[in-house]
């Protein structure tokens, strides 16, 4: 393939990329509305569960690749609505964050609606299909991750089965 030929292959693939992704978040926003919470609440809610019981805030904030403060504004409201809890850490100096069962609640709710839509998304896709975007999504990801580093920035490795949702 000519080189004027792959750059436009590949403008047009990324632009396809992210359609998809805008399209995709329109449709999990639509379908998770009901869940009564705001979406960055709705993702971190997502995140804590993948954390495990409990997280500090650090360790959520670094999970969601954002600050801090914008963890303590969301798990704020996430608190007040009985979604999550708040508990001195082991060392007396973090908050310990776990999910209360109105909360798990809404995640388990959460995983249903991102499971019935990643079926319909992949309708008709072989597993072989499958497999293969898979391989080149974590080689693009991977490559991103090496140019940021490069470009001097702190890359996190790309956590596998990572949706964002």
């Amino acid at each position: 393939m000519e080189t004027n030929e792959r750059t436009r292959r590949i403008r047009e693939d990324i632009d396809a990329f992210f359609r998809m992704m805008r399209l995709h978040h329109r449709i999990v926003e639509k379908r998770v509305e009901g869940c009564g919470v705001h979406h960055s609440q709705h993702r971190m809610l997502m995140k804590l569960s993948r954390l495990g019981t409990s997280a500090s805030q650090k360790e959520l904030a670094e999970a969601m690749e954002v600050t801090p403060a914008c963890v303590a504004r969301a798990l704020k409201s996430l608190s007040a609505a009985g979604l999550v809890g708040k508990a001195e850490g082991a060392d007396g100096r973090c908050n310990e964050i776990s999910l209360l069962p109105a909360g798990q609640r809404v995640v388990e709710d959460s995983q249903a609606i991102f499971q019935r839509i990643g079926e319909e998304m992949f309708e008709g896709v072989s597993e072989a299909e499958l497999a293969a975007l898979g391989d080149t999504l974590n080689r693009i990801l991977n490559n991103l991750s090496n140019m940021e580093r490069r470009d001097g920035g702190a890359a996190p490795a790309p956590a596998e089965g990572d949706d964002g949702q």
